[in-house]
């Protein structure tokens, strides 16, 4: 919970900040049109608490997702944004500039290129999921280049461990007559 604060009692913001900070507010809006029991999550945007508050008393949803914040901070619900004992102008998820955008603008297919920058997201996701911290300094160049050495390195492994198959002593160990 926010302690003394609560979602009834939002702090107020300025509706042109509001539909800034969440991307998706219009498009929930309109959903709530279809009177659904259904509960909407809002996720696309969010980086004060503040402003999730406000997404949650206003009634356009009643869920919030932190997708890419939480990959680089996944402890910012509990450290920062419930933590009662941090202002709400402080409780906000630290913004993030993924470095080395500039090798998505030399990709000559847009649709590549735009894309490469998630890929640094699924390397922090593929980091956590080994036990590892988010690297917020790595670069998409890093990242591709580390994607193409695992890809290699798994090529390499599936296939040796095929070829080591193949061999008799490899399935039960050696025939004895």
């Amino acid at each position: 919970s926010f302690g003394t604060k609560s979602l009834e009692k939002a702090p107020l913001i300025r509706e042109s900040t509001r539909i800034r900070e969440a991307y998706f507010t219009e498009f929930a809006e309109r959903v709530l049109t279809l009177n659904s029991t259904l509960p909407i999550q809002l996720s696309g945007g969010f980086r004060s608490r503040t402003g999730m508050a406000d997404a949650i008393s206003s009634g356009v949803c009643a869920l919030i997702g932190l997708g890419r914040a939480s990959v680089l901070e996944p402890d910012l619900p509990t450290t920062t944004l419930l933590n009662p004992v941090i202002s709400d102008s402080a409780a906000l998820a630290t913004p993030h500039i993924v470095k080395g955008q500039w090798f998505s603008n030399m990709i000559p297919v847009k649709v590549v290129g735009g894309g490469l920058p998630i890929q640094f997201f699924y390397y922090n996701m593929r980091r956590l999921g080994n036990g590892l911290r988010s690297d917020p300094d790595a670069s998409i160049p890093f990242v591709i280049f580390w994607g193409m050495v695992e890809t290699l390195r798994s090529g390499l492994a599936m296939g040796l461990a095929r070829v080591l198959q193949s061999f008799p002593f490899a399935q039960g160990g050696l025939k004895r007559e």
